[in-house]
């Protein structure tokens, strides 16, 4: 059976330092098609040609102000200067092997949210800029 990876080891990194009391990371990569469907191809068919690459990655946690890694208050000041920085999507493991994506990304959305009663929230969304390469 293969060694499936538990989703808590996962975790996104900023400049090196992980996003502090995540409950939830993604990366979301896709690419746009472009219609190359003409008289000489007509037909029930689509016709279809690979086009620009994009990416986006979500960290959703909790707030607390005295992590060790990045914090919202953080999160914040990474998203009011508008500086690209080196993000890692990657497990949390002490092996060297282990493969992780790794890319240049601005912090574009930052929310926060407080119910009564319930824990403080927040969502980062990063976009990439740039290619996304896989590296171990």
């Amino acid at each position: 059976m293969a060694n499936v990876v538990n989703g808590t080891n996962f975790r996104i990194y900023a400049s090196g330092v992980a996003i502090g009391e995540a409950t939830n990371c993604s990366m979301s990569l896709t690419v746009e098609t472009r219609d190359t469907l003409t008289k000489d191809n007509v037909g029930s068919w689509t016709s279809s040609a690979l086009g620009r690459r994009s990416g986006t990655l979500t960290s959703e946690g909790l707030i607390a102000f005295d992590t060790t890694n990045l914090g919202v208050d953080d999160l914040f000041t990474h998203y009011v200067s508008g500086t690209a920085l080196e993000v890692r999507f990657r497990q949390t493991s002490s092996s060297t092997a282990v493969p992780y994506w790794v890319c240049t990304a601005y912090l574009t959305g930052l929310e926060m949210a407080a119910a009564v009663e319930e824990n403080s929230t927040y969502s980062a969304t990063w976009t990439i800029t740039g290619a996304v390469s896989m590296a171990s």
